[in-house]
């Protein structure tokens, strides 16, 4: 059975910028480090850099309310079992570990985007097309900080090098200077 979903802008724009080089290394980075949901990164930028703006703190509260345990129960269980299976498990032979690691880490990814779509549906915000790249970029980092106060840390340099990697992926237009300058003032205010 194929598990077919809608098409979503929010989908799309992870792929991509998930696909950025040093992204999914910067994405990967902050979860091990901080614990943060990657969708919810990606939402909050995705808001910003979409012209869909800054969320507020009842949008975020809703969003995180809306993926919570789907995420701490079932992505994130997934991958606890995925890397289990890293280098094979006995009595299991490696060949079939690693094939069931590859099929595992499909679920994974399908609910990974299962979990994106519900963030959507939970923060229906309406796009406008005429916000400059700045603004959006300011909202996007502004929407990561506000994210990162409420799982309960305030960004060193290392997670603003991390965000500003994926910043820059979602929006290149923005200088990347710029894009670390604007995580710095996210991370103070």
């Amino acid at each position: 059975m194929t598990l077919e979903f809608e098409d979503h802008p929010f989908w799309d724009f992870s792929l991509r910028v998930y696909g950025s080089e040093g992204v999914g290394e910067a994405c990967v980075a902050l979860q091990e480090r901080r614990g943060v949901d990657v969708n919810l990164v990606l939402f909050c930028i995705w808001n910003g850099a979409s012209g869909r703006g800054r969320l507020s703190a009842g949008e975020l509260d809703a969003a995180l309310a809306a993926v919570r345990a789907w995420n701490r129960d079932i992505v994130v269980g997934l991958r606890a079992v995925r890397d289990k299976l890293k280098g094979g498990m006995a009595p299991i032979p490696k060949d079939r570990s690693d094939a069931l690691r590859k099929r595992i880490l499909k679920i994974e990814i399908d609910c990974e985007h299962a979990e994106q779509l519900a963030l959507a549906n939970a923060v229906g915000r309406v796009a406008q097309a005429d916000l400059p790249p700045d603004r959006r970029a300011e909202d996007a980092s502004a929407n990561v900080a506000a994210y990162f106060r409420r799982h309960g840390f305030a960004p060193d340099t290392q997670d603003t090098t991390h965000t500003t990697r994926i910043l820059n992926a979602a929006l290149p237009e923005i200088g990347v200077s710029e894009l670390e300058e604007m995580c710095r003032k996210g991370a103070a205010s």
